[in-house]
């Protein structure tokens, strides 16, 4: 089990470094094989998971409340990945749906025919390029916001879980009531600054959007 354990965590270690390769890629074939490549990853780790819960089945009582927390560790991160990866595909692909629209309308020719000739300005043509721009960009940023967010909500809910494991395994453990309340308050104080930096977060999307649109 710990070999597994151990195959499954350094498979998730590689989808992160290869998370960081594809956010510097621009050509949309290799980054479209490095998307394959981590899709491929988090599939035989979902395979890993499966596994690793029948391993959790047979571990003695004394030990299984421990080697299930890793587990589902290992299986929470997978589905933030998973999150991750779908947004940023998502993201990707309407930035290249975006290029080869520009790039096509670029390249095309308009002519004038018998009856109808539509004289059109290089100004015009620059201020349209522009604003298509920023619309992308705009677009961009707030799927990017989105991805953040829905990352943040996840290790939320993680949070908000880890207390009670984290009380319930020092209960088990036999640790003494003191101990049981710095840790709390730890949690307690690690939750506040999670949402002190969830609200600042969004009040500096806020306040960035507004001034884009100023």
């Amino acid at each position: 089990m710990e070999s597994l354990y151990h195959e499954t965590n350094s498979l998730l270690q590689q989808v992160h470094l290869d998370l960081g390769t594809l956010e510097g890629m621009r050509n949309e074939s290799d980054a479209q094989k490095i998307i394959q490549n981590i899709y491929q990853r988090l599939k035989q780790v979902d395979g890993n998971c499966e596994r690793l819960d029948i391993f959790v089945s047979k571990e003695p009582a004394y030990r299984r409340r421990i080697v299930k927390y890793k587990v589902d560790q290992l299986k929470f991160d997978c589905h933030s990945l998973h999150s991750t990866v779908d947004n940023m595909h998502m993201r990707m692909t309407s930035k290249w749906r975006a290029i080869a629209e520009r790039e096509e309308l670029l390249t095309q020719r308009f002519r004038p025919n018998d009856t109808t000739h539509v004289p059109i300005e290089d100004c015009e043509l620059v201020l349209h390029d522009h604003l298509h721009s920023s619309h992308n960009a705009i677009d961009e940023l707030i799927n990017h916001g989105s991805a953040i967010l829905e990352q943040i909500r996840s290790q939320g809910m993680w949070l908000r879980g880890i207390k009670h494991k984290v009380l319930s395994i020092g209960h088990t453990l036999g640790l003494s009531s003191t101990t049981l309340q710095m840790i709390e308050r730890r949690l307690n104080e690690d939750w506040i600054i999670f949402c002190v930096g969830c609200m600042t977060f969004i009040v500096s999307m806020f306040f960035f959007y507004r001034f884009w649109k100023s």
